[in-house]
């Protein structure tokens, strides 16, 4: 595993954060009724949109392969390091309980950028217990919190998306 992945989760999962967040944006300025349907932002808003979810995809990628099961040709000290990596570009949580683990998502610089403090707790009221049981990993979660506010993002975008285009094609909408 190269270090520049452990990184990269970051600067993908930002990168695809902002552009959706600006073709949401666009979109919107564009749907309102004082704008024309020639108006070129949909084009960019449009733009905005296929690099965010070039963005979001890439994230899923790093996920994977930080998180995901390790592959049955490894050494077997991978693990062990793999986890010390994680641990230490703050990948992964510690906290174990619903308490340690608000404070400690709160308090992190990355998820504040992309989520409030009452999406953070909303979040955790809702996924907590799901994410103890199967498979999942607890450590995890800070991941798969950013990958599913990116993924709700992605789809009101797309929404959007169908929205202008038939606003644009001087359709109803």
């Amino acid at each position: 595993m190269q270090v520049q992945v452990e990184r990269d989760i970051y600067i993908h999962t930002t990168r695809a954060h902002d552009l959706l967040r600006d073709a949401i944006d666009l979109f919107r300025k564009f749907l309102d009724h004082g704008n024309p349907a020639s108006d070129p932002q949909y084009y960019r808003a449009r733009s905005f949109l296929k690099e965010g979810k070039a963005f979001f995809d890439r994230a899923v990628q790093d996920a994977k392969k930080l998180l995901g099961p390790i592959p049955i040709y490894a050494a077997k000290d991978f693990e062990g390091w793999r986890s010390q990596v994680l641990v230490e570009n703050k990948i992964v949580v510690q906290g174990r309980t619903l308490e340690e683990l608000k404070a400690e998502l709160e308090a992190d610089e990355f998820i504040r950028t992309i989520m409030s403090p009452e999406e953070i707790d909303a979040y955790l009221q809702a996924r907590y217990e799901t994410q103890k049981t199967g498979k999942r990993k607890l450590a995890n979660i800070k991941v798969r919190m950013a990958l599913d506010k990116l993924a709700l993002m992605l789809g009101e975008a797309q929404e959007l998306q169908k929205t202008a285009q038939r606003k644009q094609q001087g359709l109803p909408f």
